[in-house]
Protein backbone atom coordinates (compact mmCIF):
# COMPACT_ATOMS: atom_id res chain seq x y z
CA UNK A 1 0.00 0.00 0.00
CA UNK A 2 1.40 3.08 -0.91
CA UNK A 3 1.81 6.24 1.63
CA UNK A 4 0.14 8.92 0.61
CA UNK A 5 2.16 11.43 2.61
CA UNK A 6 4.98 10.37 0.26
CA UNK A 7 5.31 11.22 -3.85
CA UNK A 8 8.08 10.01 -6.25
CA UNK A 9 8.67 11.63 -9.21
CA UNK A 10 11.77 12.56 -11.79
CA UNK A 11 14.88 14.91 -10.51
CA UNK A 12 15.36 17.58 -11.77
CA UNK A 13 18.85 18.75 -13.04
CA UNK A 14 18.92 21.38 -10.32
CA UNK A 15 18.47 18.86 -7.98
CA UNK A 16 21.08 16.82 -8.50
CA UNK A 17 22.97 18.24 -5.81
CA UNK A 18 20.56 17.54 -3.07
CA UNK A 19 20.44 13.89 -4.42
CA UNK A 20 24.17 13.11 -4.32
CA UNK A 21 24.36 14.28 -0.60
CA UNK A 22 21.18 11.55 0.48
CA UNK A 23 23.15 8.60 -1.71
CA UNK A 24 26.64 9.81 -0.02
CA UNK A 25 24.91 9.88 3.59
CA UNK A 26 23.23 6.36 2.87
CA UNK A 27 26.16 4.72 1.25
CA UNK A 28 28.79 6.26 4.05
CA UNK A 29 28.55 2.89 5.72
CA UNK A 30 28.52 0.75 2.85
CA UNK A 31 29.32 1.39 -0.54
CA UNK A 32 31.23 4.27 -0.10
CA UNK A 33 34.15 2.02 1.69
CA UNK A 34 34.39 0.91 -1.78
CA UNK A 35 34.23 4.33 -3.98
CA UNK A 36 36.35 6.25 -1.26
CA UNK A 37 38.16 3.64 -0.01
CA UNK A 38 41.21 5.54 0.56
CA UNK A 39 39.53 8.77 2.60
CA UNK A 40 36.32 10.85 2.61
CA UNK A 41 35.68 12.46 -0.44
CA UNK A 42 36.92 15.96 -1.49
CA UNK A 43 34.16 18.77 -2.50
CA UNK A 44 35.97 18.05 -5.77
CA UNK A 45 34.98 14.81 -6.22
CA UNK A 46 31.30 15.65 -4.43
CA UNK A 47 31.38 18.37 -7.86
CA UNK A 48 31.97 15.45 -9.86
CA UNK A 49 29.55 12.67 -8.42
CA UNK A 50 26.74 16.08 -8.65
CA UNK A 51 27.88 16.62 -12.38
CA UNK A 52 27.26 12.92 -13.56
CA UNK A 53 23.99 12.97 -12.01
CA UNK A 54 23.05 16.24 -13.63
CA UNK A 55 24.68 14.59 -17.24
CA UNK A 56 22.54 11.22 -16.73
CA UNK A 57 19.34 13.28 -16.27
CA UNK A 58 19.97 15.72 -19.39
CA UNK A 59 22.23 13.99 -21.59
CA UNK A 60 22.27 10.33 -21.30
CA UNK A 61 18.63 9.08 -20.58
CA UNK A 62 18.93 7.85 -17.12
CA UNK A 63 15.75 7.78 -14.68
CA UNK A 64 16.95 9.54 -11.43
CA UNK A 65 13.85 9.74 -9.08
CA UNK A 66 13.01 11.57 -5.68
CA UNK A 67 10.83 10.54 -3.03
CA UNK A 68 9.40 13.85 -1.57
CA UNK A 69 7.68 14.26 1.51
CA UNK A 70 4.54 15.82 1.01
CA UNK A 71 4.04 17.14 4.40
CA UNK A 72 7.28 19.29 4.46
CA UNK A 73 8.68 19.18 0.61
CA UNK A 74 12.01 17.29 1.99
CA UNK A 75 13.53 14.77 -0.05
CA UNK A 76 13.68 11.86 1.67
CA UNK A 77 15.36 9.47 -0.82
CA UNK A 78 16.54 8.63 -4.59
CA UNK A 79 17.06 6.20 -7.18
CA UNK A 80 18.75 5.28 -10.28
CA UNK A 81 16.93 3.17 -12.93
CA UNK A 82 18.13 2.99 -16.51
CA UNK A 83 16.28 0.85 -19.46
CA UNK A 84 19.04 -1.38 -21.47
CA UNK A 85 17.07 -1.18 -24.87
CA UNK A 86 17.86 -1.76 -28.61
CA UNK A 87 18.69 1.73 -30.80
CA UNK A 88 17.12 0.28 -33.75
CA UNK A 89 13.13 0.67 -33.33
CA UNK A 90 11.08 -2.20 -32.73
CA UNK A 91 13.97 -4.77 -32.49
CA UNK A 92 13.58 -7.35 -29.76
CA UNK A 93 17.11 -7.49 -28.68
CA UNK A 94 19.58 -5.52 -28.69
CA UNK A 95 23.31 -5.94 -30.54
CA UNK A 96 26.41 -7.54 -28.52
CA UNK A 97 27.79 -4.17 -29.58
CA UNK A 98 25.32 -2.47 -27.77
CA UNK A 99 25.76 -4.95 -24.84
CA UNK A 100 29.36 -4.09 -24.73
CA UNK A 101 28.99 -0.11 -24.73
CA UNK A 102 27.26 -0.73 -21.23
CA UNK A 103 29.77 -2.00 -19.54
CA UNK A 104 32.89 0.74 -19.74
CA UNK A 105 34.43 1.23 -16.27
CA UNK A 106 34.42 4.72 -15.32
CA UNK A 107 37.67 6.84 -14.01
CA UNK A 108 37.89 6.21 -10.24
CA UNK A 109 37.51 9.39 -7.83
CA UNK A 110 40.79 10.59 -6.19
CA UNK A 111 39.95 8.85 -2.72
CA UNK A 112 39.15 5.05 -4.69
CA UNK A 113 41.63 2.67 -5.07
CA UNK A 114 41.81 2.31 -8.78
CA UNK A 115 42.17 -1.58 -8.62
CA UNK A 116 39.59 -2.27 -6.23
CA UNK A 117 36.86 -0.47 -8.38
CA UNK A 118 38.08 -2.22 -11.31
CA UNK A 119 37.16 -5.79 -10.15
CA UNK A 120 34.06 -4.08 -8.37
CA UNK A 121 33.03 -3.26 -12.27
CA UNK A 122 34.50 -6.41 -13.43
CA UNK A 123 32.69 -8.54 -11.14
CA UNK A 124 29.15 -7.33 -11.93
CA UNK A 125 29.44 -6.36 -15.77
CA UNK A 126 30.57 -9.96 -16.46
CA UNK A 127 27.96 -11.70 -14.32
CA UNK A 128 25.33 -9.66 -15.87
CA UNK A 129 26.64 -10.14 -18.96
CA UNK A 130 26.27 -13.78 -18.03
CA UNK A 131 22.65 -13.64 -16.94
CA UNK A 132 21.05 -11.13 -19.54
CA UNK A 133 22.86 -11.72 -22.90
CA UNK A 134 21.44 -9.08 -24.77
CA UNK A 135 17.82 -9.01 -23.60
CA UNK A 136 16.29 -5.70 -22.94
CA UNK A 137 15.59 -4.80 -19.45
CA UNK A 138 15.51 -2.26 -16.64
CA UNK A 139 18.39 -2.23 -13.93
CA UNK A 140 17.92 -0.12 -10.69
CA UNK A 141 21.35 0.96 -10.06
CA UNK A 142 20.82 2.96 -6.72
CA UNK A 143 18.18 3.36 -4.29
CA UNK A 144 18.70 5.27 -1.20
CA UNK A 145 16.42 6.45 1.58
CA UNK A 146 17.42 8.83 4.29
CA UNK A 147 17.59 6.59 8.19
CA UNK A 148 15.47 8.59 9.90
CA UNK A 149 12.43 8.20 6.89
CA UNK A 150 13.14 4.41 6.67
CA UNK A 151 9.93 2.26 7.00
CA UNK A 152 7.17 4.42 5.48
CA UNK A 153 7.71 3.04 2.33
CA UNK A 154 9.58 5.08 0.59
CA UNK A 155 12.22 2.38 -0.52
CA UNK A 156 9.07 0.53 -2.45
CA UNK A 157 7.97 3.29 -4.05
CA UNK A 158 10.99 3.82 -5.33
CA UNK A 159 11.45 0.16 -6.69
CA UNK A 160 7.82 0.06 -7.89
CA UNK A 161 8.50 2.89 -9.85
CA UNK A 162 10.99 0.98 -12.05
CA UNK A 163 9.06 -2.46 -12.19
CA UNK A 164 5.68 -0.53 -13.23
CA UNK A 165 8.14 0.56 -16.28
CA UNK A 166 9.19 -3.02 -17.32
CA UNK A 167 6.09 -4.52 -17.06
CA UNK A 168 4.62 -1.78 -19.82
CA UNK A 169 7.75 -2.17 -21.61
CA UNK A 170 7.38 -6.49 -21.72
CA UNK A 171 10.89 -6.72 -20.04
CA UNK A 172 13.05 -8.32 -17.13
CA UNK A 173 13.94 -6.07 -14.06
CA UNK A 174 17.45 -6.62 -12.70
CA UNK A 175 19.98 -5.49 -9.75
CA UNK A 176 22.43 -6.36 -7.35
CA UNK A 177 21.17 -6.29 -4.10
CA UNK A 178 22.95 -6.33 -0.43
CA UNK A 179 22.32 -9.11 1.74
CA UNK A 180 20.30 -6.30 3.80
CA UNK A 181 18.15 -5.30 0.73
CA UNK A 182 17.46 -8.24 -0.85
CA UNK A 183 14.19 -9.17 1.34
CA UNK A 184 12.25 -5.48 0.06
CA UNK A 185 13.39 -6.67 -3.63
CA UNK A 186 11.91 -10.11 -3.38
CA UNK A 187 8.72 -8.43 -2.26
CA UNK A 188 8.16 -6.61 -5.68
CA UNK A 189 9.14 -9.86 -7.45
CA UNK A 190 12.66 -9.98 -7.95
CA UNK A 191 14.03 -13.47 -7.65
CA UNK A 192 17.98 -14.56 -6.39
CA UNK A 193 19.63 -15.79 -9.58
CA UNK A 194 23.39 -16.10 -8.08
CA UNK A 195 25.21 -14.23 -4.76
CA UNK A 196 28.93 -13.33 -5.45
CA UNK A 197 31.30 -11.67 -3.57
CA UNK A 198 33.99 -9.08 -4.18
CA UNK A 199 37.27 -9.40 -2.86
CA UNK A 200 37.85 -6.79 -0.53
CA UNK A 201 40.23 -8.00 2.22
CA UNK A 202 43.50 -7.25 -0.17
CA UNK A 203 42.86 -3.91 -0.36
CA UNK A 204 42.38 -3.53 3.45
CA UNK A 205 38.51 -4.24 4.48
CA UNK A 206 37.73 -6.58 7.16
CA UNK A 207 35.39 -8.74 5.39
CA UNK A 208 34.78 -9.10 1.59
CA UNK A 209 31.60 -7.59 0.31
CA UNK A 210 28.80 -9.90 -0.75
CA UNK A 211 26.08 -9.04 -3.49
CA UNK A 212 22.55 -10.91 -4.41
CA UNK A 213 22.04 -11.12 -8.21
CA UNK A 214 17.75 -10.68 -8.68
CA UNK A 215 16.03 -10.98 -11.76
CA UNK A 216 12.35 -9.92 -11.86
CA UNK A 217 10.65 -11.40 -14.98
CA UNK A 218 9.01 -9.96 -17.72
CA UNK A 219 5.13 -9.38 -17.85
CA UNK A 220 4.57 -8.97 -21.86
CA UNK A 221 0.72 -8.93 -21.07
CA UNK A 222 0.80 -6.65 -18.11
CA UNK A 223 -0.74 -8.90 -15.77
CA UNK A 224 -0.04 -8.94 -12.12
Amino acid sequence: MLNPQLEVSLLKPEEAEQYMRIRHEVFRPTMNKIFYSRGEPSQKTLDRVTEETRDGIINKGIFYLKCTDRSTGEMIGGARWRYAKPKEEGARERTWDEVEAGFTIPEPYDESNPGLIRNLHRLLNTNKRAILGNRPYYTLVTCVVLPQHERRGAGSMLVQWGCERADEAGVEAYLEASLVGAPMYARHGFKPVKQIELDTKKFGAEENEQFILMLRPAKADGTP
